[in-house]
């Protein structure tokens, strides 16, 4: 362990030797941290919080009470190899949050930088959450589900393994879902069905006026089957070509709009 005068750690708490812990952390009440894994400066860990081989947690970070982060892989195909659950800068995991690292030699699961993670949600094996995401409370995202930047997903979700959302979207509360949900979009029920623009988001971010319009022609051409006019949009608007990009990578295919499609 690094030891500095500006480490705080609880006298409850148990820190392996060979845990690193960068200055100003603050370690609680009954935390428990393995040997291989690294906290960044300044991060807090609250209370009862548990931090296994593999984690890696940035500066700044807040986790707990009774996070877990770095647990193995529910998966048939782990086999114990080393593998990583990173929690980058800015990030904040809430009561009983777990995160379980990779399967896969040297593979990691991923929180992105200045995200919310509510009470209760789990970020299962190879998942990957881009920054400033929000995952509400109860969201369950299965293995190697994707979250785009800034998406928000709603209290009591679930995603489908090798699920995605892209990036600006909603995935309404108590939603499911096991095909993906395009960027900039709203998209809710069970299974999930698109149902517009994610308005709110894209207005607090400042996507409005032409922005805005351009994105919403994309999501009808997506809607209609119209790839051609979303080709040419796509050549002269990054968002409308990122929509593109994401249909056409898309696994398992695009979630159905409510009006048909």
């Amino acid at each position: 362990m690094s030891a500095t005068s500006q480490l705080q750690v609880a006298a409850s708490a148990t820190i392996a030797a060979g845990a690193r812990l960068h200055p100003g952390v603050q370690v609680g009440a009954n935390v428990v941290v393995e040997a291989d894994v690294e906290v960044g400066a300044g991060t807090v860990l609250l209370p009862g919080t548990v931090l296994l081989n593999g984690s890696r947690v940035g500066a700044g970070c807040k986790l707990g009470p009774y996070a877990v982060v770095g647990g193995e892989p529910m998966d048939t195909g782990f086999h114990g190899e080393p593998s990583h659950a990173v929690i980058e800068d800015g990030v904040e995991l809430r009561e009983f949050v777990s995160v379980h690292r990779a399967t896969g030699e040297g593979n990691a699961t991923r929180v992105g930088a200045g995200s919310l993670v509510m009470s209760y949600a789990h970020v299962s094996h190879n998942g990957d959450v881009g920054r400033g995401c929000t995952l509400t409370t109860h969201v369950q995202l299965g293995g190697h589900v994707q979250v785009g930047d800034h998406a928000v997903i709603g209290a009591g979700s679930m995603m489908h393994q090798f699920g995605r959302v892209g990036a600006y979207a909603m995935f309404g509360a108590g939603s499911a879902a096991n095909r993906d949900v395009l960027p900039y979009s709203m998209a809710r029920g069970n299974p999930a069905l698109h149902y517009r623009l994610n308005r709110v988001g894209l207005l607090r971010h400042g996507v409005v006026g032409e922005r805005y319009a351009v994105l919403e022609a994309a999501l009808r051409h997506v809607r209609r089957r119209e790839l051609d006019a979303l080709e040419e949009l796509a050549a002269v608007d990054a968002g409308a070509a990122q929509i593109l990009e994401f249909v056409r990578s898309s696994r398992r295919g695009i979630s159905r709009f409510v009006s048909g499609g």
